[in-house]
This record gives C-alpha cells, structure tokens and sequence, in this order.
C-alpha cells in the first residue's frame, strides 16, 4: 500500500520527537511521529478519519484514519495538570471527521503559564509500517502535509509465512527462571523468526528472557513451540535441542555446609570474654577508621497499584525520569573518576528501551507510574540476580537503585539517608546503593560496612574512589550491631570490632594518627622517583582504565601505565571500536604520559566482560572459557585492528603491548604473527611483548616463553583463584581469596626467578596496591609495581621504607607459612621492628 500523508493540525515550528522536553515522547515509548510547536489555538483534523478518543482533561485526541492508521495529538507537555482548564472540545468519541475539521481550541497563554512546554507531539500509536517524518525544523502552517505513513497491510494482502510447530515436555528442575530463560533468549537470537512458547494457554515470546520467566513453567509442563520467519525451522531445531538437552540446568541438590550458599550462612562473628565483638567480612577498600556506628535503613516506600489514567501516569513518568536523567547528567561531570562512570552506566540503564517499553506496558494495563517502574526494575534485577555470574548479579543492584530513585520522585517520598553523619562516623547497612554513596559528601563519614554486595560490586568501587575504608559481605549478623556502639573497622584485617577495650582503642587510634601523618609526608614526595631505602630503583606505575585518568595519574606520581584495560573501548556498545578510534584514545594517553613507559594490554574480553557483538555460548565456568587473548585468537580480525592501532601510537617513552591470560607459547606465537602482519602494514617500529602472568601453566614456564618476550607483569587477581581453585567473584569465598597465600607467592617467585634476564618483571594486580605485599614482592624479584592511582603516593613511601637484604629475607620467611593469615602477621611484626 502507498504512504498517506498527514497534515499539520496547526501551525508552528516542526521538530523531531527527540527534540521534545519528555522522556516518553522523545525515547518513542509512545510511538513515533513528530511535534509542533504551536502558534495558532485551532486544533484541526490532520486527515479522514474517526474520532477514537479525547481525553478527559481535553489536552489529547485520539484519531484513526480511513486507512486504519491511529494518531494521538498531545497538546503541550504536562498540560494534564490543567485538567481541562484552557480547553474547548469540539468533537466526540465516535465523530466522524474530515481533514481541516476543528477537533480542539486552546488558550495557549493558559497553557503556557503552567505547562512544561507548549511543544506538541503528534504520534502514530498503531496502523503503520513506517513513518516518516517530512522535513523536520521548519515553519509549517495548518494543513501541510508533515508525515509521511506506510499502513499495515492486511494480513489477507501478505504472502502468508507458514508457522511451525512443536511440542516438548521439559525438565525444568528449578523452573523458567532467570537462567535458563536467559539461554533460550541467546539461542534463539542468530535466527530470522519470530518464536514463542505457551504453556495452557500462555504465551510469551522467547526473545523476551522476562516475559519467560513469567510463564511460570515448571517441571514436566508441556512446552508448546511455534515459530514463524524465514527460518523458523532452524529456530525451533536448535531450541528443540536446548530444551531436551534440560536447558543445561542439574537437578536440585541437597545444600551441605560445603556449598556457598551454606558457607556464607556460616556465623562470622567472635565475642570475646571482654566484651569484643568481632565480625568478618571482605576488604572493598583498605584502611583504618575508629568511631561510632550509624545505621542507614532502606525502608521499601509504598506505591499505589491502580494508575489516574494513562496519559497522566504517561505523563508522571516521563516527568520523574527527566528528573534523574538531569541528576545523572550532572553527576557525570562532578566527583571522581568511577563516580561519573557509575552515573554514566544509571543513564544507560535509564535509557533502555526495554526497561522502558515494559513500564509503558504496566501503565496502559491501569497501573500507577510508580508501580510500573517499580516492577519492571524489580523484574530485570531479578533477572541478573539469576545469572551464573556474580558479578553480573551485583549489577542488578544498580537496577535497584534506579528503581528507588525514580519512584522517589514519583511519590515524593525524601532520599533514604542516615542521621548523624559525621567525620569518623563508620556506616553500617544490610546493603547500600550506590546513589546513596555517591550522594555523601567528603568527611561525612569514616568507613563503610555493608552486610551484603561484593568487593566488585558499584559500592565497593566507589568507595575505594573516596579513599573510605569498608567492608562488604559480613553477613546477617551485622544486624546484631547496634547503632550508637564504638567500633574499629580494620578493612585492611577484614575485620570490624564492636565495643572495643580501651587497649584497643588507643592502638588504634595511634595507627590512625600515624596513617595521617603518613599520607601527608608520601603526598609530598609522591612526584620522585622511587627507591628502596638502600638505593635499588623500584617503578611504582598507574593502571589505567580510561583517557581520563591518564593525567591525574601523572600528577599522583605515576611513573608510567604499567596496565591500560583496554575494555573501556570495546564494552557497552554494539559494534566494536575501529581503528582509529583506538588511536586517538592511546594516543592520548601516551601525550598525558609525556615520555613515561605505557603498557597496552591486549582486549580482555569473555568471562565477566561479554560482548555483544562477539557472542559465545553459554559456559559453565566462564573463567576458564573462551577469554583473554583465547578470545582475541578467536577474532583475529578484532585483535589485529588493535595491534595496528598500538603501533601507530607514537611516544617519546617506551611503549608495550601485554597479552593477557597467556598459558602457552603457541598463543604467543600466533599473536606475534598478527603483530608482525600490523608492523608491515603500518610502518611502525616494534614495541616492546609482553605477558601478564595469570595461569600457573605461565608462571611456572616462563623460562620457555622467554625467547618471545620482553617483559612480563603478575596479574594477581586472577594468578591467585586459579592457583587455589577459588571463583574470584564467589562473595562466599571471597574471604579466603588471599594473594598473600604462599602458593601464590612460590608461583610469583618461580616466574621472577626463571624471567630474570626481561627488561622487567612486574606486578600489575590488586596484590601491587597492598601495602603488605610490597616487601615480599621486591624480595621475590619484582621491581615494577603497577597500582591504582589513588595508592601510589602510599606505595611509593612503602618502599622508600625498605631495604632488599630485608625485603629477601621476608619473602623467603613468608614462602615456608602455612597460610595467608601467617604471612600477613609475619609482614605486621615486620613492619613493627
């Protein structure tokens, strides 16, 4: 069928829909269209057609065209407020109109004093194929055609595509619950059809991992399948399989004191005879505080379920979340580095058109606004909460905060914060958003303890940012904490100490004194070289993960980027970055560095950093899948556009390229022959290769990788769950997952001993930013440290403290104890002396 065309219902300035003050219209969770900025009170019939609506409070009109095309007139943004005031109706529901009939008049000096905007949206709700706006940004005057709109054809006109069917009984121990119907959801996602799955009569579609979920299936339902699509055999084929083959979900099991769930039910906390009480929890971010307890509840704010009307609760939503979009805004560019970041990922979050068009859905089944964001947030975090991946369960967190927040605004309920917030004021909550964070000011507290999240988590991130010392993961019985006690929370012994004795409490404060003088004095000298205290050169580096903080890191006394996560670059989008894309943001950061060394790692990519447009199949254990540079080899093509980006950075200091988990020779020999083929095809001189030793396969064969390489740098983290069979993101373990382990310090020393001749043999994990760690890790050999920026002033007065026959002596004490917890006493009574 041929476009119809719609004409202005009055005249005025034609813009986009995106360039509307609301959410709703300017996101198309409405539909789509154009707007008009009137001039003229008459509000006119833009085509033949029949009145379907008009809205109580006269603002809106709804019509359908003799083609079936529906459209929705709005006059004004927020007019609703008006009630009708300032309106005059000149049709009704059933009219038959012809185009130019008047429909509406409005007194736009009313409108003005208490609308929003006078800016008026005209959406296409239903009937089209595609519409088309027509010139946009013009003066337009009533009556000129301003859409152009394809109808639906009728299904009688269409050459019919024959849908297949099938049925499977499906064994679903657990149900359809976020995991398996997040696999269906994957699987399904390569085909051309149209899928769905019903069960007695309901039915969802399975590209819809939520809508899954609520089919509320259970074991042994009969899964009737149908699809429609150029491929909906192949479809339902590869679907029949994941089904039968039980989704990849076990049986249920007996939970024993062995799994995690049961291991972090375990009590965590002591009392001693004195009156102590001791909790354990996991370090976020280091540090000492000594004060008293303030406890912050999140009380849930209660919500209407039935809405005022669609157009209003339409209307209330796009207010609410123009509101936090503007809030967010302005927190992308205050505070520190991570702060922005994390505001920046709640405006993505705001901006999903899915989280969106599923609150619409709420809203027009008769629900409040707030009720309808409040499922729908509810619903994706569950659905996060689901994921084999812990880390991609703490980010439902951030889904609820963004929840909170807007139906704050929608209720006008206050921010949920504690009183009596001060300098040395240690904060403790069963869980903690990270608006709630973001939103304390400098001083206001001393520490953090949270009962819940992880050392990954958005909160734990931020306040390592503020320099707070906190801990994650103690468990309910923070809940036996009574505000109002005095506590010390010792992150750096992952502990948090209740009603402490006076002994206590002086030594303490006295290491809390001496850290202040401390940091004061490291401050000062951060900006020079740094040296033991018997003059063997030690570089202390910044690992970066953004263009941004490159030149902080510098002024902080960064002596170069030991580590450049190169991720930033490739996450949250849908096509990866090209070439010169990269270019420009290396580049960067090698000016910022101005002549200082600048380690490039290699994309990163599987695991617990997907990507959206390099899909890998589900796998059970991530962290020994299909990441690193395995999938890098995987997409040669991505990694030599990197590789050709590296080499055409120029750089007055040393610059190198890193490759990450690296268990075998062969990889880097496959690697350095995409290097060679971008070396060729640039011109470019020949970096410096290294790898980052994070597999026990790596560090204990370097002597063989040597003929390939020129450096290498420990990656801790990783180094030390694969070296104790520990999940690095499994909160119940999180406690025991010790760098400091002497199985991890015997790998580190093997790998230094054997990668001695390198141009340098470095340290760029988490276990570089510990003070503890520094003395041994120059004993076993290392002389690069590459640390977060916010610690390398502290670092660096670390090492100015030692010398190496000491340094060697401890590393060699610390290689013979039976555990983390022996080292780390061992490193104390050194440190002490």
């Amino acid at each position: 069928m041929t476009e119809i065309l719609i004409h202005a219902p009055f005249a005025g300035w034609l813009t986009p829909l995106e360039d509307t003050p609301d959410a709703a219209f300017a996101q198309g969770m409405v539909g789509p269209g154009g707007a008009i900025d009137p001039i003229e009170e008459a509000v006119r019939a833009p085509f033949n057609g029949v009145v379907v609506d008009v809205a109580v409070t006269r603002h809106a009109v709804t019509l359908k065209s003799d083609e079936g095309v529906e459209l929705l007139i709005h006059v004004g943004i927020d007019t609703v407020a008006l009630k009708g005031e300032g309106f005059t109706t000149h049709v009704a529901a059933g009219d038959r109109v012809r185009t130019g009939d008047l429909l509406l008049t409005v007194d736009l000096d009313r409108a003005a004093e208490t609308a929003r905007d006078l800016i008026s949206p005209m959406i296409v709700t239903g009937g089209a194929e595609q519409v088309r706006l027509l010139g946009p940004r013009r003066r337009v005057s009533c009556g000129d055609p301003v859409l152009a709109v394809r109808p639906m054809v009728a299904t009688s006109d269409l050459a019919v595509t024959p849908t297949v069917m099938r049925t499977v009984r499906a064994t679903l121990p657990h149900g359809l619950h976020a995991r398996p119907s997040a696999r269906i959801v994957a699987i399904l996602r390569p085909f051309d059809a149209d899928v769905s799955i019903a069960i007695d009569g309901r039915t969802a579609s399975a590209a819809s991992a939520t809508a899954l979920m609520r089919l509320n299936a259970t074991d042994g339902d009969l899964l009737q399948l149908s699809a429609s699509g150029v491929e909906a055999d192949q479809a339902l084929d590869a679907l029949m399989r994941l089904i039968e083959g039980g989704l990849e979900e076990e049986a249920p099991k007996d939970e024993s004191p062995s799994s995690p769930s049961a291991a972090a039910a375990i009590s965590l906390l002591t009392r001693t005879e004195d009156g102590e009480w001791t909790l354990t929890g996991v370090t976020a971010s280091p540090g000492l505080a000594l004060g008293r307890t303030v406890r912050l509840q999140t009380a849930e704010v209660s919500v209407p379920m039935d809405g005022q009307g669609v157009e209003i609760e339409h209307a209330a939503l796009g207010d609410a979340l123009c509101v936090i979009r503007d809030r967010l805004e302005r927190a992308t560019t205050q505070g520190a580095l991570q702060q922005r970041a994390i505001a920046q990922a709640h405006l993505g979050l705001l901006d999903d058109p899915i989280l969106l068009q599923e609150a619409i859905t709420h809203i027009r089944a008769g629900r409040s606004a707030a009720y309808a964001w409040r499922e729908t947030l509810q619903a994706a975090a569950a659905l996060f909460r689901g994921l084999s991946d812990p880390r991609m369960a703490e980010r439902a967190d951030d889904l609820t905060d963004l929840g909170h927040q807007v139906v704050a605004v929608l209720t006008g309920a206050a921010p949920q914060t504690a009183a009596n917030l001060g300098p040395g004021v240690i904060l403790i909550a069963d869980d903690l958003l990270p608006s709630q964070l973001i939103g304390l000011q400098p001083g206001q507290i001393g520490g953090l303890c949270i009962a819940k999240g992880g050392p990954t988590s958005h909160v734990a991130i931020l306040a390592a940012a503020l320099g707070l010392p906190a801990l994650v993961a103690l468990g309910p019985d923070l809940e036996q904490a009574e505000a109002g006690a005095l506590a010390i929370l010792d992150a750096d012994n992952r502990q948090l100490i209740l009603h402490p004795t006076a002994a206590r409490q002086a030594q303490a404060q006295s290491r809390c004194d001496a850290a202040a003088r401390s940091r004061k004095e490291a401050q000062a000298l951060a900006d020079t070289p740094c040296h033991t205290a018997d003059g063997v050169r030690v570089e202390v580096f910044a690992n970066l993960g953004h263009v941004a903080e490159a030149a902080p890191a510098v002024t902080g006394g960064a002596e170069g980027c030991g580590l450049l996560r190169t991720e930033f670059l490739f996450l949250d989008r849908a096509t990866p970055p090209g070439e010169d894309e990269q270019l420009a943001c290396y580049q960067a950061i090698a000016d910022a560095l101005r002549g200082r060394p600048f380690i490039l790692r290699t994309l990163d990519a599987g695991g617990d950093k997907p990507l959206a447009y390099m899909p890998t199949p589900p796998e059970d254990n991530p962290a020994l899948g299909l990441r690193g540079v395995r999938s890098g080899l995987a997409r040669p093509d991505l990694l030599l556009t990197q590789l050709r980006a590296a080499c055409r950075v120029r750089a007055e200091g040393p610059i190198g390229i890193m490759l990450p988990m690296i268990a075998s020779r062969a990889e880097i020999l496959q690697v350095r022959a995409l290097l060679d083929r971008a070396l060729k095809e640039t011109g470019a001189h020949r970096p410096l290769l290294g790898v980052m030793i994070e597999t026990p396969a790596a560090a204990i064969t370097v002597d063989l990788l040597l003929p390939e390489i020129d450096f290498i740098s420990i990656g801790s983290n990783d180094l030390t769950q694969y070296a104790l069979a520990m999940d690095r993101q499994n909160p119940a373990l999180a406690a025991q997952l010790d760098a400091l382990h002497p199985a991890v310090l015997r790998l580190i020393g093997q790998a230094a001993d054997k990668g001695a001749g390198l141009k340098w043999i470095g340290v760029c994990g988490g276990m570089a930013s510990d003070p503890a760690a520094a003395a041994i890790l120059i004993g076993l050999g290392v002389r690069e440290l590459s640390v977060a920026p916010a610690r390398i002033a502290e670092i660096k007065a670390v090492v100015r403290g030692l010398t190496l026959p000491d340094c060697i002596d401890l590393a060699r004490k610390a290689l013979t104890q039976d555990g983390p917890e022996a080292v780390r006493a061992l490193v104390a009574a050194h440190r002490q002396h």
